[in-house]
This record gives structure tokens, sequence and C-alpha cells, in this order.
């Protein structure tokens, strides 16, 4: 697995992706490519940007492309940031999740030197046991905070966790 440049239309594939998973969004309603197009030329092409994403490649060669993943909110002042991670739906749960993270922690850890990562799962998305096996092998610091998200005529809840330099590191030695 690799984490690579995103392309325009890796990110058109991604917002096809993203529009079928609605639960799990900030933004709850869909992009049109008008609007993802503006995202990757913002945030994406922007080297000042406070949010650095790449490409999720597998296969022998790294020709496959299953996701996107990031570091977002960089706050360089307090070193941290929040994660953010989308993958194919034909390819969840085959472990490439577990891969990525890894490799932004490396990313967000070892190079750009944060000092902790966070993120935010609600927990109407389906990806909530997923984080919460990362945050048991890190050792996040972990609270559920009630009534997050509205959807579906329904409140839920989120996970909210921070993992920290110190406890990737203590995954690695």
């Amino acid at each position: 697995m690799k984490l690579k440049e995103l392309s325009l239309q890796d990110c058109e594939q991604v917002r096809i992706w993203r529009n079928t998973c609605l639960e799990s969004l900030r933004t709850p309603f869909s992009l049109t490519k008008e609007m993802q197009e503006q995202f990757y030329k913002d945030v994406i092409c922007d080297r000042s940007s406070k949010s650095k994403y790449g490409g999720i490649w597998v296969g022998e060669s790294d020709e496959i492309f299953i996701g996107m993943c990031g570091l977002e909110n960089i706050e360089n002042e307090n070193r941290r940031a929040e994660i953010s991670m989308i993958i194919n739906p034909e390819y969840q749960g085959e472990g490439y999740g577990h891969q990525a993270v890894e490799l932004l922690f490396k990313h967000g850890f070892a190079w750009l030197n944060l000092k902790s990562i966070w993120g935010e799962c609600y927990q109407c998305n389906s990806a909530i046991e997923f984080w919460e096996k990362i945050c048991h092998q890190y050792k996040a610091h972990t609270t559920t905070i009630i009534r997050t998200k509205y959807f579906n005529d329904k409140y839920y809840g989120s996970l909210h966790f921070t993992i920290t330099k110190e406890a990737w590191e203590k995954c690695h030695k």
C-alpha cells in the first residue's frame, strides 16, 4: 500500500463514494462535481492548505485506487490534526483502513512532528467498530458525546478520540 498524490479524477471518484454514505459526514449533503473540483483546487492543490490528503493505492504495483485519507485542520501551534478517511465500499473490511491509518500516523507523527491526532466518528456510521479498534490498538483517549449528529429524524452521539505520538511510538517498540 502507498499513499500518493490525488488527481482531479481520483477526487471525482471519492465524491461518488462519499455521496453514498451521508450519515457518516459532517456535511450531510451530496457534493456536485463542481464542488469537488473546488475542493481539489482549494485544498488538495494548495501547498499552504491546513489539510494534507493522499490517495490510497494497493495491488502488486500499487495500481488500484481504493480511497482517500489525510490530516486536516492541522494546527502547527498546537502540534495536532484531525484524521480523515474514506475507502471504496468494495474494499472495506479487508484491512486496508488499518494500513492507511498507520501510514497517516507515520506521516503525522514522524514527518510533521505532530503530538496528537484526533478524530470523530458518529455512532450511526458503519465504521464505528473500525475506529473503536483503532482506539484500542493505539490506547487512545476517548469520550462519547451525545447528540452530535442529526440524521433521518434521529440524533446520534459520536466517539471522539485522541491518539498521542507517545502512544503510537509505544506500539512500534
